[in-house]
C-alpha cells in the first residue's frame, strides 16, 4: 500500500492543491468539466509539469520520471494496438520491460482471468465491443504491477450496466491487491455510494476532500452544491420496500442492496423535485442554472436539498414542498 500526497500543486489547471489519498483505499475525484480532475492524475503520474510536490509514502517523487514511478494508469482512451490481438496487447508492456516468457504468460493469463476476458484472447480490437475493449485496456494496465492505480473516466462510451460492472471489477481487484486507487469519474452516485474518499474539484481548487459521510452541504457555495447534490440524515430504513426515512418522506433507495441501517444518504442533483404532494417543506435559499438546467437549493429544517426547478413565480425565501425521487446510501 502507498499513501499519495499532493502539496501545494500549481500549474495551468490546478491552484494550490493539497490533498491526501489514503493507502489501500478508493478515492473518487469529481467535479464539472474543466475542474482539473484528469490533470491531478497526470501530475501524480509525472506526465505534466507542475510546481509543488508529489509524495509517495512521504518521499518526494517530483524528480522521478513517469516510467519509474511504479504507477498503474488507465487513461480515458483504450489505445489498443489494432494489429495485435487481445493477448498480445496485454503482453506488450511486459515485453518492452524485458520480462521473460514464463512471467509474461503467467501475468497475461492472470489478467485475462481477473477481468473475465479469457474468451477474447485471440480476438482483435476491431472485433470487441466498447465494454470488452475497456476490460482489455484495464488488464493491460494492471498486468505490469505497481501502486497506486490511476483510473480516468472509464464511463466514456459505456452504458450504465457495463460501467457499473467494470467499476465493481476495479474495486474488487483494488481491494484484493491493496491498491491505492484514484478514480476520476462523472458518476456521482457511484462515487458517493462506493468510494472511501471524495475529492470535489471546482476551477482547479479542492472544495471538499474526505469521506462521503462527512460532506457538509452548508460549507459549500450554493451554486457548487447545486452541481454536486447534498448529504442528509436518514432516521430509518424500510428494507422490505427499500425506502430511507427522511423527515416525513419515504425516499426510494438506489441501489436497493442495503442490509443495514442507513444514517446518511446522498441526494443527487436530479434526485428531488418541487411537488405539492411532497411531504418535506422547506424554504428556497438559492436558485439558478447548472448546465442549462434550472435548480433550487432548499433549506428543510436545516438540511440543504437540491431540487429540479419546475414551479413558476417562486422566489428566494418562498416555501415549497419537496418530493425525493431517489436517495443513495452512503458508505459508513
Amino acid at each position: 500500500m502507498v499513501r499519495v500526497s499532493l502539496r501545494n500543486i500549481e500549474n495551468y489547471a490546478l491552484h494550490g492543491i493539497t490533498v491526501e489519498f489514503p493507502p489501500g483505499e478508493i478515492s473518487a475525484i469529481v467535479g464539472p468539466n474543466g475542474a482539473g480532475k484528469t490533470t491531478i492524475l497526470r501530475v501524480i503520474a509525472g506526465l505534466t509539469q507542475y510546481k509543488g510536490s508529489v509524495l509517495f509514502d512521504g518521499k518526494a517523487v517530483d524528480n522521478i520520471p513517469p516510467y519509474r514511478r511504479n504507477i498503474l494508469y488507465i487513461p480515458q482512451r483504450n489505445a489498443l494496438f489494432p494489429h495485435m490481438n487481445v493477448w498480445e496487447n496485454i503482453a506488450f508492456p511486459l515485453k518492452i520491460r524485458g520480462f521473460n516468457k514464463r512471467v509474461i504468460e503467467e501475468r497475461v493469463n492472470w489478467a485475462l482471468k481477473k477481468l473475465s476476458i479469457e474468451h477474447l484472447a485471440s480476438k482483435y480490437p476491431s472485433q470487441l465491443s466498447s465494454g470488452e475493449a475497456r476490460r482489455v485496456a484495464i488488464a493491460r494496465s494492471l498486468v505490469v504491477g505497481g501502486n497506486p492505480l490511476l483510473v480516468d473516466e472509464i464511463e466514456q462510451s459505456l452504458d450504465v450496466g457495463i460501467r457499473l460492472e467494470i467499476y465493481e471489477e476495479i474495486e474488487r481487484i483494488s481491494r484484493e491487491r491493496g491498491l491505492t486507487t484514484i478514480i476520476v469519474t462523472h458518476d456521482l452516485e457511484w462515487a458517493m455510494n462506493r468510494a472511501d474518499e471524495i475529492i470535489f474539484l471546482w476551477d482547479g481548487r479542492v472544495i471538499y476532500a474526505g469521506p462521503p459521510k462527512d460532506f457538509e452541504p452548508h460549507s459549500v457555495d450554493p451554486c457548487k452544491l447545486a452541481w454536486f447534490g447534498s448529504v442528509v440524515d436518514a432516521s430509518g430504513l424500510d428494507e422490505n420496500e427499500c425506502y430511507a426515512i427522511i423527515g416525513h418522506e419515504r425516499a426510494p433507495i438506489q441501489p436497493c442492496n442495503v442490509s443495514r441501517g442507513v444514517d446518511k444518504v446522498y441526494i443527487p442533483p436530479d434526485g428531488a423535485i418541487v411537488n405539492q404532494k411532497g411531504r418535506l417543506k422547506g424554504r428556497i435559499v438559492w436558485s439558478g442554472e447548472i448546465n442549462g438546467v434550472k435548480k433550487l437549493v432548499v433549506d428543510v429544517d436545516g438540511a440543504l436539498i437540491v431540487t429540479k426547478y419546475n414551479p413558476h413565480g417562486v422566489k428566494i425565501g418562498s416555501e415549497v414542498n419537496i418530493r425525493i425521487l431517489k436517495a443513495i446510501p452512503i458508505k459508513t
